[in-house]
């Protein structure tokens, strides 16, 4: 029986070498399309966390308002309370009263990070390629830092000022004030009162439960104290709102159409 071997003829050089080529092309170029898809991905992320961190910004600018006209108020009522008490506090006790409740409401600003939160929980700045937003945001993370310490100093003497009311104040007078105060959550109300002190000068009080002099003394220096606490604070606020008001228009002229 006859048997035929088929013969195979060797690949040259440049088959292997064409063969080499493609594949390493394949190979190279479906490296370069996950690259390109990774980043495409990290990009879309940065920008829905840039939205995020405008958002964040708008309402940063707008609570800065609310705080800084606040504590103008505040201030205000401090300075009425110190020229009353130069005077004698007795030559009108309703409105000692008054101040001195009124005095007892702070409003503290709150910084919205919900932005900056989810950026650091998905890995931190590294996803935003414009190093001068990484600056700005750096910025104004050590600027509200500085803000929330002044705050929290004026939240503790606010807990001792509270405390040395309930020595002084008389218990069923504070009761008939808490009952006639303003109290209107409503986001139309806000808007219109919510710079408006809540509580109303009492046409009749009852006298003192502690007339020590020391005591009034101490009471008088609790309550105007964070006046200028607040006016450091208000200082800062502005400079914040600087701040976030350049990054917000930077942040709308680069990425708003993305938005």
């Amino acid at each position: 029986m006859e048997v035929h071997h088929h013969s195979h003829n060797p690949k040259k050089i440049g088959e292997y070498l064409t063969e080499f080529i493609m594949l390493f092309a394949a190979v190279t170029l479906g490296f370069f399309a996950e690259n390109l898809r990774e980043h495409q991905i990290e990009k879309h992320r940065e920008i829905q966390y840039l939205k995020n961190i405008h958002l964040d910004l708008e309402r940063d600018i707008l609570e800065i308002d609310r705080v800084s006209k606040r504590n103008t108020e505040n201030q205000k009522l401090g300075q009425e309370l110190a020229q009353l008490y130069g005077k004698g506090y007795q030559t009108d006790l309703p409105k000692f009263y008054y101040l001195i409740k009124s005095l007892a409401l702070r409003s503290y600003f709150q910084h919205s990070k919900n932005g900056i939160d989810q950026l650091k929980n998905a890995g931190g700045l590294r996803l935003i390629e414009n190093d001068e937003i990484i600056k700005q945001i750096q910025l104004i993370e050590i600027r509200i830092a500085n803000i929330e310490s002044l705050q929290e100093s004026m939240n503790q003497n606010l807990l001792h000022f509270r405390m040395k009311t309930g020595n002084i104040l008389d218990a069923f007078t504070v009761w008939e004030m808490n009952e006639k105060q303003v109290l209107n959550y409503s986001p139309i109300s806000l808007a219109k009162t919510s710079y408006k002190n809540r509580f109303e000068v009492p046409k009749q009080v009852r006298p003192l439960k502690n007339s020590n002099q020391e005591d009034i003394n101490e009471l008088v220096n609790l309550g105007i104290a964070p006046v200028n606490t607040s006016r450091y604070i208000n200082g800062h606020l502005g400079q914040l709102k600087i701040e976030c008001t350049q990054l917000n228009n930077f942040l709308i002229k680069t990425y708003g159409s993305e938005f």
